[in-house]
């Protein structure tokens, strides 16, 4: 091949570096902090506005058709959709065919909502909700024409098109929710609303996304795709399960007014996932997946999630555990006050929910979707069991102590051994994120229940009790938390941040790079490639003699391997 010249097209676009993470993951987080603190709280007051509007009874029939929803959902996409974020290179090789096979479930899952609605919400305990579920069998199939302008919008970082979504959403659903409620429909009017809201957001995230796709479909495309989004979805239907069994058990054995006051618990135990988790997880598995060729930016990135989602979620959960009475009695009203026992446990499950959501993440953006759903196949083998004594012997507060004694004593220490064993990350990096803000933590809670004891009235607990906590936690997690915040603050808003993020992999990747070729790409005499192209595209070590001619030009993701050997 020496003195030849090898032509094979556009390759510079072809084997681009990966686009840069730094600045885009800091406005994507601002973004979704933005989302989170205004359409988290609206929905808040939405729901203060329905608690006192709809009655316990119905919430729990309503909660027995979300049960069956949420199920639905999770196998809607078969998991597709995150390899669109992982492959973000390939979207438009592989999206037409997530779109058919995204579509194409999510019509036979709401076929078979429709069929057997009767059949589950009776298993469910609750036969009123048979209506209830056939109406968000409309929302799953809904989910399949979105599935891929959402994941695109992902992939970019487009958090602020998503904010504009979600206020979209909230505004009609609540909309509908009020009118169908004032009727004297309660359930159906929770169950209309949103279907209602994701008509808006179908409408909106179609005309908002970077691309637009027809459906197609190519086996060569969807046989990877499904190796590796099956065992996702399969996680997904899982996971939907691990969250929704206590659920099942509590409305079967208790009845649906006990439901209901378990289902406020356990959505306050989950606002530090729908708020503080919300701001990372949005922009985590597009970030994790651009680094993850660097083991040293791949531990970085998420030794920085963590830190970051465990500041703001960890107190929280803290404080609505030893102030649970007080916070339900302050702000839902005396009638919830059976929901504080089980809120006392439930937080411990909210904050290690945090945590997991980030691992989870992380084994996606690995391409480790087999180990994720060994994982949640142990935690559901183990939970189901445990909660069906616990409830019987405890009642709504057992299901509580059921999901905190599994995730702290087999959840967790699974994911820490694939963790270890199954990719780079160090462990030591996970502990520094996650010590300081649980000792803090539990700093505050001892405090705050200490303040609260020499009073009576519950908003005085409440209030005393949430500024004692506060300003112990940030006097005893000061010296970590301005460390951290200037951390965050070089990696993801600085105007440099972008270089100083991707700088190290590149050093990582090449000891000899050169200052005026971009990140990630190698150079060898004249020739100019990406390794991770060469691995992918023909897996094998190819050992080559390249000329120095310097009119010579070769892009190894264009010309074939036997060529080479040749």
């Amino acid at each position: 091949m020496t003195g030849a010249t090898v032509e094979a097209g556009p390759a510079p676009a072809e084997i681009a570096a990966p686009p840069l993470v730094g600045r885009k993951v800091g406005t994507g987080a601002l973004w979704s902090a933005l989302n989170a603190g205004t359409l988290r709280v609206a929905t808040f007051v939405v729901s203060l506005v329905a608690a006192r509007l709809i009655a316990p009874h119905d919430f729990g029939v309503f909660v027995v058709a979300v049960t069956v929803f949420n199920i639905a959902m999770s196998f809607a996409e078969l998991g597709l959709s995150s390899a669109i974020v992982r492959e973000h290179e390939r979207s438009r090789e592989i999206a037409p065919t997530i779109f058919t096979l995204s579509l194409a479930n999510a019509s036979v899952l709401a076929g078979l909502m429709v069929i057997f609605a009767p059949t589950l919400a009776e298993l469910l305990g609750s036969a009123e909700a048979t209506a209830a579920i056939r109406v968000l069998a409309l929302f799953v199939l809904l989910a399949g024409f979105s599935a891929v302008p959402a994941a695109l919008m992902t992939r970019d970082f487009m958090q602020r098109q998503r904010f504009i979504i979600d206020a979209a959403f909230l505004v009609s659903s609540t909309a509908s929710m009020i009118v169908l409620v004032l009727l004297g429909h309660p359930v159906m009017g929770l169950a209309v609303s949103r279907v209602a809201g994701q008509v808006v957001t179908v409408v909106m995230i179609t005309w908002m996304a970077p691309e637009h796709y027809w459906p197609g479909f190519h086996w060569r495309v969807a046989k990877p795709l499904l190796a590796f989004g099956l065992p996702l979805a399969a996680s997904n239907l899982l996971m939907m399960v691990i969250a929704n069994v206590d659920f099942a058990v509590v409305g079967h054995a208790l009845g649906p007014r006990q439901l209901g006051y378990y289902n406020l618990a356990f959505s306050i135990a989950g606002w530090p996932v729908t708020i503080f988790s919300a701001v990372l997880i949005s922009v985590t598995l597009p970030t994790l997946s651009r680094v993850r060729h660097s083991p040293r930016e791949l531990t970085r990135h998420l030794a920085a999630g963590l830190s970051a989602v465990t500041a703001l979620s960890f107190p929280v959960c803290a404080l609505c555990s030893v102030l649970a009475g007080p916070l339900i009695d302050t702000v839902y009203g005396h009638r919830w006050y059976p929901a504080w026992a089980a809120l006392v446990v439930l937080s411990i499950f909210g904050a290690a929910r945090t945590v997991l959501t980030l691992f989870s993440d992380l084994t996606i953006a690995l391409g480790l979707t087999r180990w994720l759903f060994a994982i949640q196949v142990a935690w559901l083998a183990v939970l189901v069991p445990v909660m069906v004594v616990c409830v019987q012997r405890w009642g709504i507060t057992g299901a509580g102590v059921a999901h905190a004694a599994v995730v702290t004593l087999v959840v967790i220490p699974l994911y820490m051994i694939v963790t270890k064993r199954a990719t780079p990350v160090r462990l030591s990096a996970v502990r520094d994120a996650l010590l300081p803000p649980l000792g803090a933590s539990l700093c505050a809670a001892g405090a705050a229940y200490a303040a609260t004891l020499p009073v009576e009235a519950p908003p005085a607990k409440l209030l005393l009790g949430l500024v004692a906590g506060l300003l112990t936690y940030a006097l005893v997690a000061g010296r970590w938390l301005l460390p951290l915040s200037r951390r965050l603050h070089d990696m993801y808003w600085r105007k440099d941040g972008e270089r100083a993020a991707v700088q190290p992999a590149a050093a990582e990747t090449t000891a000899s790079a050169r200052p005026s070729r971009a990140p990630g790409r190698h150079a060898y005499g004249a020739a100019s490639f990406s390794v991770e192209e060469l691995r992918r595209r023909h897996e094998a070590t190819l050992a080559l003699a390249f000329a120095d001619a310097p009119t010579q030009r070769i892009w190894l993701s264009q010309v074939d391997t036997a060529e080479f050997r040749r």
